[in-house]
């Protein structure tokens, strides 16, 4: 008789098109600029500046394409999702930076519900093949019931943070993760009783 293994159910990724593979635009073997206002990448909109929309330039964390959040200058990106006031929300993305000029380090900004947190990234030995992408995280709570999450530039370059493979999913409960450990504890006793 085989233990039954309780696993938890994995968290729905509330944002659209996280790793930016779709939009009406194809950058191809290069990039393709936007400006604010853009809406041509599915679910997002640039929020101010410029963005580049990054093809094969560079080797993407996660499918084939992601951003530069500088273009011409510093620019930004959003997108809108519903939550749950009170609750709170983990966003993951992964961070790099556009390594084919200055400055070394390249800085973002992460915004949603009234908070923010500022991240930063270092260039130095990354190249278009050696990116060096970095997962990172952040928690905020929803202080509505749709929240937008937005990504900033702070490097006013031409060349700044990278991003790709972005996820927010709904932090579990403790209670509930307590639940779903004793369910699997249960699961486990019984399984072990049937097999002696």
């Amino acid at each position: 008789m085989s233990a039954l293994i309780v696993t938890p159910v994995q968290a729905a990724n509330l944002v659209q098109n996280g790793s930016f593979e779709t939009a009406n635009v194809n950058p191809g073997a290069s990039f393709i600029g936007l400006g604010a206002g853009s809406t041509a990448i599915t679910g997002w909109t640039v929020s101010q500046g410029s963005i580049d929309y990054i093809g094969a330039l560079w080797q993407a964390s996660n499918g084939s394409r992601s951003l530069d959040l500088s273009g011409e200058n510093a620019g930004g990106i959003k997108q809108t999702f519903n939550t749950t006031v009170g609750k709170t929300y983990r966003v993951t993305f992964d961070l790099a930076g556009n390594p084919n000029t200055s400055p070394t380090i390249k800085q973002m900004r992460i915004s949603a519900a009234g908070s923010s947190a500022n991240f930063s990234f270092d260039i130095t030995g990354k190249s278009t093949t050696n990116m060096g992408w970095l997962s990172k995280s952040w928690d905020f709570t929803a202080n509505s019931t749709t929240t937008t999450l937005e990504f900033i530039s702070l490097t006013n370059s031409f060349a700044g943070p990278a991003l790709d493979n972005v996820s927010v999913i709904a932090v579990p409960e403790p209670s509930s993760m307590l639940g779903l450990l004793s369910l699997g504890v249960l699961g486990i006793g019984s399984a072990l009783k049937r097999q002696s």
